[in-house]
């Protein structure tokens, strides 16, 4: 019996590897999406003030209160862990608090991509607004950009449409972000950013979104 390789034994273990790492990546969000809102509302002030029922206070027996879009991001650019990255311009649209886990994960991936991407003394921006009933997230990076070829393939693994097996690991993100944006019914893509870089945009649908008269605020 011929024995295997070192190097067959591990082209072997490759796909099995690339596919556990993705299913923890996509795993983790759901488990912790009830607690998300708590854990956000450490991480930003909370408007109501110290010691009040605030909007990130969970209540026994009921789902997570709605989270501000803007902490969200302030959640993912820590997440991140780079000083270039840097909060833009955000309006005041709320997120159901169901959604806070898997949102947050999705721009953090995103993030990470665009600071890989740019050189270090250039930042990230991250900018949100809501119209037409989504809210619309960009993550703009000055970095070297990708031809229009690139970008289409780009855009089609984010849609799904590309099988990750067949692609470079460096490609792992787009995927992990294709698969989230499905699950939430949101919509992920990525346009030149001018003069050179690349613009992330993330359309969150109505679904997702809470208007503050129903929560309350």
């Amino acid at each position: 019996m011929t024995v295997p390789s070192r190097n067959t034994r591990r082209a072997r273990r490759w796909p099995c590897a690339l596919k556990a790492r993705l299913t923890v990546l996509l795993t983790v969000p759901a488990t912790i999406a009830r607690s998300a809102p708590r854990r956000l509302a450490g991480k930003a002030p909370d408007p109501a003030g110290p010691g009040s029922e605030g909007p990130h206070r969970l209540a026994a027996g009921r789902p997570p209160d709605p989270v501000a879009v803007r902490d969200v991001l302030r959640s993912a650019l820590t997440a991140a862990g780079s000083g270039r990255a840097v909060l833009g311009e955000v309006d005041d649209a709320l997120v159901r608090g169901t959604a806070v886990a898997e949102i947050a994960h999705l721009v953090t991936e995103l993030v990470d991509n665009a600071l890989t991407c740019s050189a270090p003394d250039t930042e990230v921006e991250i900018r949100a607004s809501t119209r037409e009933g989504e809210c619309h997230i960009a993550i703009v990076d000055q970095g070297v950009g990708m031809t229009e070829g690139e970008r289409a393939a780009a855009n089609a693994r984010l849609r799904g449409e590309r099988r990750f097996f067949a692609a470079p690991t460096r490609y792992l993100g787009h995927y992990v972000v294709g698969r989230l944006a499905e699950r939430l019914g949101a919509r992920v893509w990525l346009d030149a950013s001018p003069p050179h870089g690349i613009t992330a945009r993330v359309a969150l649908p109505r679904k997702l979104l809470v208007p503050r008269r129903v929560s309350g605020r």
